[in-house]
């Protein structure tokens, strides 16, 4: 103090030096406020140590450190939001409904222009998404959040559908016809929708086969068409996005939010062609499953992942069955032919699930095919500890998990010429109606009829089918090249035209 405050602090009252007293530890307190407190720092909006969990229930969370990352740049993300829907319900208004009725034969063909820009593009944009997660340690989910999930897990299913394949007319129709008959049915009528499908097509896809497929899925935001080539190797990571071309169909807000909650819960990646179908309550019984093992062992450690160490669970059927186009018994068949299979030694890449644990990616698993997978991989109930295993999908009332097609328009036709096997089997045979009477529709979603209605069409456009399923063989696209497929289209293809003829 100078001489002129001393002497002023000593002639003061009593009084006088009480308030001065007390104004100094005031200003004192509020400056360690300041530097210690995070709540009285505005660029702190939460604590790391909230003491508010997520719980299991799929409830709402703690607002995070996503708010308060992307809460200073929300008009930008509203923006790159908005933009993709409104891009998408101005599509909504000018697309052409495509009439395939159920007993029509040709399909009609729209001149077969290439498509050039899609006026359902959407490009998403990296800035709209918090690309450093939560805060180190925690696992909280922005509010409002779309995902959603009452077993607390974040479920994804992916396809690939007519990649580096963009103007192959006559087989994305086909495609497509099995896609609205098989696919989607199963899809739609799932006892859970608390997850999404991401179906991978070209960027360029024609706009006809295009616009055909965003009218049989527009309706549901929760499944995504989504334009790029290019494979998606760990969904957690979010530069796998920067790759997406267009958003054709789907809500990309979902998308994101599911790929956020996605870090810090387990996570299931389940594999679908898009001519196959899968039993009604697959997906709840494989989250279900997931999360007595998994997920709680994830609750158990708060979700850290250094105290989870690396681990992961395939999930996988055991029991399928088979649609084929032709009809071994009868030739004369306009149904084509139910087939059962049960397989104790391997899985079926229809249907394999993936699940991985909070901080376990694809690159900790074991590289095995998915038909030396029981070979290769313990089966978790003799498992020591019940941890990196192969866990059989639980078919609950159902007997069969999975329906696969097996029509020319297959990349590997494996299965379409019907095999010994099932030539000689009376058990089959003698199966036929009753299977699709009484599995079908129950198990699938899918009437029978709308099987039966399919195959003519295929029929009646197979020698335009079987062209372009041989141009498009060893494309880049696919992942199998073999003579003996290319011999079997071209030996389809002899039969076909010499029957017309």
């Amino acid at each position: 103090m100078t001489v002129s405050k001393v002497y002023y602090y000593e002639r003061a009252s009593v009084f006088d030096r009480t308030l001065i007293l007390l104004l100094g530890l005031s200003c004192i307190f509020l400056v360690n406020m300041k530097n210690h407190c995070p709540p009285c720092n505005e660029k702190f909006l939460v604590s790391q140590h909230a003491q508010n969990f997520p719980s299991t229930s799929g409830k709402k969370h703690l607002t995070s450190s996503y708010e308060a990352s992307s809460g200073a740049r929300s008009g930008a993300s509203s923006e790159a939001s908005s933009g993709g829907e409104d891009e998408d319900e101005e599509t909504n208004d000018n697309e052409e409904d495509q009439e395939e009725g159920g007993n029509k034969k040709k399909w009609k063909m729209k001149g077969g222009e290439k498509k050039k820009e899609s006026p359902f593009s959407a490009k998403p944009k990296a800035q709209s998404l918090d690309n450093n997660g939560s805060l180190q340690g925690t696992k909280f989910i922005k509010e409002g959040s779309l995902w959603k999930n009452k077993y607390d897990v974040v479920h994804i299913m992916t396809t690939r559908y007519m990649q580096l394949q963009p103007d192959l007319m006559h087989l994305g129709k086909a495609r497509n016809d099995l896609m609205r008959v098989f696919c989607l049915p199963g899809i739609v009528k799932q006892t859970t929708q608390e997850f999404v499908w991401i179906i991978f097509t070209d960027p360029a896809l024609n706009k006809e086969l295009l616009d055909e497929v965003v009218e049989m899925i527009r309706p549901y935001p929760n499944i995504l068409l989504l334009g790029m080539n290019n494979g998606m190797n760990n969904f957690r990571e979010y530069g796998w996005m920067t790759n997406i071309k267009h958003v054709f169909s789907g809500d990309l807000q979902m998308l994101k939010d599911y790929q956020k909650a996605s870090k810090h819960r387990v996570l299931l990646e389940t594999r679908l062609d898009a001519d196959d179908s899968i039993f009604v309550e697959m997906m709840d019984s494989v989250q279900e499953q997931a999360a007595i093992t998994m997920g709680k062992r994830a609750i158990e450690h708060q979700y850290h992942s250094d105290k989870l160490g690396k681990e992961y669970r395939i999930f996988c059927n055991e029991h399928h069955l088979e649609w084929g186009y032709f009809n071994p018994w009868d030739k004369t068949s306009e149904k084509g032919h139910l087939f059962g299979v049960q397989h104790t030694e391997f899985c079926i890449s229809a249907g394999l699930t993936y699940g991985y644990q909070v901080g376990t990616s694809k690159q900790d698993l074991p590289t095995v095919s998915h038909h030396r997978m029981s070979v290769k991989i313990p089966i978790c109930k003799k498992s020591p500890d019940n941890r990196n295993c192969l866990e059989r999908i639980n078919a609950r009332n159902y007997k069969y998990i999975m329906m696969r097609s097996r029509t020319p328009t297959s990349a590997g036709m494996l299965g379409v010429i019907p095999g010994q096997n099932i030539i000689e089997s009376d058990t089959w045979k003698q199966k036929q109606d009753m299977t699709w009477e009484n599995v079908i529709e129950k198990n699938f979603g899918v009437p029978p009829q709308s099987i039966w209605d399919l195959r003519k069409r295929l029929k009646a456009n197979m020698v335009d089918i079987l062209k372009d399923a041989l141009a498009g063989q060893c494309t880049k696209a696919e992942f199998t090249c073999k003579d003996s497929t290319k011999a079997d289209l071209q030996k389809l293809l002899n039969a076909v035209k010499e029957n017309d003829n």
